[in-house]
């Protein structure tokens, strides 16, 4: 029975949480205010709480919404640099590197504001493979296979100035023959060292001649 009552007088209890009345009102400088509490000598209108309360729209919201989205090169031009663009290796070319060493050029306009503290920083397959304050970089030791480049010019802070677009290419390498790599090996020898390449035969010693001996008289 406890339980009953309980519930009996929460229930009770509701409709008279819902029908507390909340006020709103704007002040001097336009701030839009509510409480539960109208304010003395200011105008004021109830808000009924049951239905959902719309949002005051900020001042220059639509403006921001409706601004156009800038391409990539007209973000670099904003932030000072005219034009971002990988120049070696070609977009969809085919690299030929037996090392895997691969080396990337990058064009910039105006150059590179060093002194500014900017760099670039270059992404290799979506990850940060290094940065520099020159115009080119080398990769070492790729494999076979397709990658993508990028490149940004950052400042000091890591906050992105511009990027150029994403370029794709093949590192080509010739595969060497499993016997022939065998050859390229260096031979391991056993504990010991190197066995001992054999002795040439010794010539024969030519015959003595025999002195005859004389008998003693």
């Amino acid at each position: 029975m406890n339980k009953v009552w309980v519930l009996f007088l929460i229930a009770m209890c509701l409709p008279a949480l819902t029908q507390a009345e909340v006020y709103r009102w704007t002040d001097d400088q336009g701030n839009v205010h509510f409480g539960d509490r109208p304010p003395e000598g200011r105008d004021s209108e109830p808000v009924d709480i049951r239905e959902p309360m719309r949002a005051v729209p900020l001042e220059g919201a639509r403006e921001i919404l409706e601004r156009p989205v800038r391409p990539p090169q007209e973000e670099a031009e904003a932030n000072g640099y005219e034009r971002i663009a990988i120049t070696q290796p070609e977009d969809g070319s085919g690299v030929r590197a037996n090392d895997g060493n691969v080396t990337a050029e990058v064009a910039l306009e105006p150059a590179l504001d060093v002194e500014a503290g900017h760099r670039i920083v270059w992404l290799l397959n979506g990850e940060e493979a290094g940065d520099s304050s020159d115009p080119s970089i080398t990769f070492e030791g790729l494999d076979r296979g397709e990658y993508s480049l990028q490149a940004r010019v950052e400042d000091e802070a890591g906050q992105e100035l511009a990027s150029s677009d994403t370029i794709q290419f093949n590192v080509l390498r010739i595969a060497i023959p499993r016997e022939q790599q065998q050859q390229q090996r260096p031979q391991q020898f056993p504990e010991g060292g190197a066995p001992q390449a054999p002795r040439a035969p010794q010539a024969p010693r030519a015959p003595q001649p025999q002195i005859p001996q004389v008998p003693p008289n």
